[in-house]
């Protein structure tokens, strides 16, 4: 874990409200599934930084996807190629990866963080297949990139591209080991179906190591539930471990 200066080198819409920003500085060891605490302002307003997940890592270079939604995320929109970012991470724990396949299935602004796993896999020899879900067609992202290094399939709310219904629809094998991240509703989805794996929760966080105890969820721990914090514990869980908030 380091805290260091990066400085951008790109940073472009790719979808509606969603940017692409890419980095170059010292990131240290990296586990796909990890996130960063990006600093977006030099002034206290706001205070806290705001966590990322970590959408690739490449030859020095590190990409985040996110969404602008509030005033840090705007802030670090209006940011130019050539500015500095003070970055905290990478933090947490990745996802870990098995084999011989793998089901990858993304949801949304879920969907970044599964294309370093989908790359580091695919260079382990392992069989992939990658599920996304979008509301349409204007919402889906990295579409390109995913197939590459698996097999893609889509699927959008609305039918304007790939199946039209849920992410959830297009599984057709049920033996492989699952890795997701998007929404709350696609991680039950999967519990329902006793589906094997891991998913990447979100969570507010204030520290991003555990200390302000702000994150902490529910897990089951063999024979008890225990309180686990979301950015030292996880942010990645066993699919199935995590009691759920009524």
């Amino acid at each position: 874990m380091k805290d260091n200066q990066f400085t951008i080198i790109e940073q472009r819409e790719i979808a509606k409200e969603i940017f692409s920003l890419t980095l170059l500085g010292d990131i240290g060891e990296y586990e796909p599934g990890q996130f960063v605490q990006v600093e977006v302002s030099d002034t206290l307003k706001p205070f806290l930084r705001r966590p990322i997940s970590i959408c690739d890592i490449d030859n020095g270079k590190m990409r985040l996807v996110y969404r602008k939604k509030g005033r840090g995320t705007f802030l670090l929109s209006q940011k130019q190629v050539g500015d500095r970012l003070k970055v905290l991470g990478p933090l947490g724990h990745g996802f870990p990866q098995k084999g011989p396949k793998a089901t990858l299935i993304g949801g949304g602004i879920g969907v970044p963080p599964l294309l370093g796993l989908a790359k580091s896999m695919y260079l382990k020899g392992i069989k992939i297949k990658t599920l996304l879900g979008f509301n349409n067609k204007e919402s889906a992202i990295l579409l390109d990139e995913f197939a590459v290094v698996s097999d893609l399939s889509i699927a959008t709310i609305d039918g304007s591209l790939g199946h039209k219904g849920l992410v959830t629809d297009l599984i057709d094998d049920r033996d492989s080991l699952f890795y997701a991240c998007g929404p709350e509703a696609l991680f039950k989805s999967l519990e329902r179906e006793k589906l094997e794996g891991y998913y990447s929760l979100e969570k507010r966080m204030a520290c991003g190591v555990g200390v302000c105890l702000g994150c902490n969820i529910t897990v089951n721990n063999g024979d008890k539930d225990v309180r686990k914090r979301v950015c030292y514990d996880g942010p990645v869980f066993p699919i199935g471990s995590v009691r759920w908030e009524k």
